[in-house]
């Protein structure tokens, strides 16, 4: 977890249906807010996103990549990128492999553009106040996420800060490439600094190191949250798919960048996750008796005493009252590794539940979170190699489904990336089948299931579990 700074934010989505997957003939189904103040991602995966409208709040930051962190080359600022002829075009351009109006759709529906300008809101200021901070806009436990935070000694001429998470936030430093990166192959723009952010290990670890956070630069706390900040949640397939995106998959993209795979980017995302969550809970610092709190389920004890609706997991074996990790990645890394690494995945769960009853108490809580997460390398390691197959797919859609009936739904973080889980599975499952009505029954499923964790605060299992039976039932 970080503070990715969703401070209110609200991104409303047209949300479009076509059962054919293709951008012509769309038919409007219905406008979804996605996100508000850490409600739940209502995306549906068997649709095809088009953003409508923003409303200004707070915004999403996706993080500068640990690798980049490392170079010396300079930030040159987002006009840099800005002009009529480079990316800055009012329209797509025809003749180009890339689309070249990646500033303006960034500048005017990206709500990373406005990161640093929430910085300034009153909610921001009450925060900092809270903290003891000057102010939110001037300190880099802000600025870190809110911003192209790189050292002065990387700020071009025309670098701003006040720009927020621009191009260069993401894409790496500019000075070295943007000059030639016109002419020059994509293998030689990332020998000059650009981000592969098309390899779904870059780009997870590049997301989460905002959106979840680190143990070094982008730390959360439970100090920043009890100031003010909102509970945050992260799924990098999901956080892909409704951003505006400012790219196109086609022929040129595949050419130069290999072939785009979501279920890879899903199940990535997934395992970068609960890596970054482990090395996050090992290298923190405790809290007297206690972990860091910030990596404890937050609504294992954040609901009201009247609202006690504990029931065992079959997976965790914690007891009633025990202390909660979020455990939601790691859970979902277990599911993997079932399909991934079969010959892992009990090893995976013994650690898993050996962590989850200990770690939070025991002088071994390094030992165990070690352990775990040398297994969750290996089955990365797996999956970077050998990219998840259809069947696979099919498998782990299932495993999740039955997962969630007997188990996620106990919990609402769990829940909740279960049902982003299973809607990014089922976006690469629904392109194979023809059947319209089937379709159409996946996708009433799937609402019913997101219906169900639209809001953290009112939290509803037995319209996500109704969700996922009727997904259960319409899967051919």
């Amino acid at each position: 977890m970080y503070f990715s700074t969703r401070f209110l934010i609200k991104l409303i989505f047209l949300i479009k249906l076509n059962f054919s997957l293709k951008l012509n003939s769309l038919s409007v189904r219905d406008a979804l807010s996605v996100i508000n103040r850490g409600r739940a991602l209502s995306v549906v995966s068997t649709i095809v996103f088009s953003l409508a409208a923003l409303t200004n709040a707070f915004a999403e930051d996706e993080a500068v990549n640990p690798n980049l962190e490392q170079t010396s080359a300079k930030h040159l600022g987002v006009a840099s990128c800005a002009a009529s002829t480079c990316h800055g075009s009012t329209l797509p351009f025809v003749e180009s492999n890339v689309l070249q109006n990646e500033f303006r759709t960034w500048n005017e529906l990206d709500p990373h553009a406005r990161a640093y300008q929430t910085l300034l809101s009153p909610e921001s200021k009450k925060i900092a106040r809270n903290l003891g901070l000057a102010s939110a806009e001037t300190s880099d436990v802000c600025l870190s996420c809110h911003a192209d935070n790189v050292a002065p000694t990387r700020h071009g001429d025309d670098f701003d800060i006040t720009e927020g998470v621009g191009c260069e936030t993401c894409h790496g430093g500019a000075e070295n490439y943007i000059e030639s990166h016109t002419k020059a192959s994509h293998q030689e723009n990332l020998e000059a600094g650009l981000s592969k952010t098309e390899n779904p290990t870059v780009r997870a670890e590049l997301c989460v190191s905002c959106h979840i956070g680190n143990h070094t630069d982008r730390k959360i706390t439970h100090t920043i949250m009890g100031a003010g900040h909102p509970r945050l949640s992260f799924e990098l397939n999901t956080f892909s798919s409704i951003q505006p995106a400012h790219y196109q998959v086609d022929s040129d993209y595949t050419e130069r960048k290999g072939p785009h795979n979501e279920l890879q980017i899903w199940a990535i995302g997934q395992l970068v996750a609960s890596e970054q969550l482990l090395t996050n809970i090992r290298e923190f610092p405790r809290s007297g008796l206690f972990p860091e709190l910030v990596h404890m389920d937050c609504l294992g004890c954040h609901q009201p005493m009247s609202k006690i609706d504990w029931a065992p997991n079959p997976l965790t074996n914690l007891a009633a009252g025990s202390l909660r990790y979020n455990d939601a990645h790691l859970l979902m890394s277990y599911q993997l590794a079932k399909t991934v690494s079969p010959s892992l995945a009990n090893e995976v769960l013994g650690n898993t539940q050996a962590f989850l009853n200990g770690g939070a108490s025991s002088n071994n809580s390094d030992k165990l979170a070690s352990k775990l997460l040398n297994n969750i390398e290996k089955i990365r390691t797996s999956l970077e190699g050998s990219p998840l197959s259809q069947e696979q797919a099919n498998a782990i859609l299932n495993a999740l489904i039955n997962n969630g009936l007997s188990a996620s739904h106990q919990g609402y973080a769990s829940a909740e990336q279960s049902a982003m889980a299973i809607n990014s599975v089922l976006r690469v499952i629904i392109t194979s089948q023809d059947d319209a009505s089937n379709k159409a029954a996946l996708l009433g499923g799937v609402e019913t299931m997101f219906k169900g964790v639209n809001n953290p605060e009112r939290y509803r299992p037995e319209i996500f579990v109704a969700g996922l039976r009727k997904i259960q039932t319409s899967i051919k």
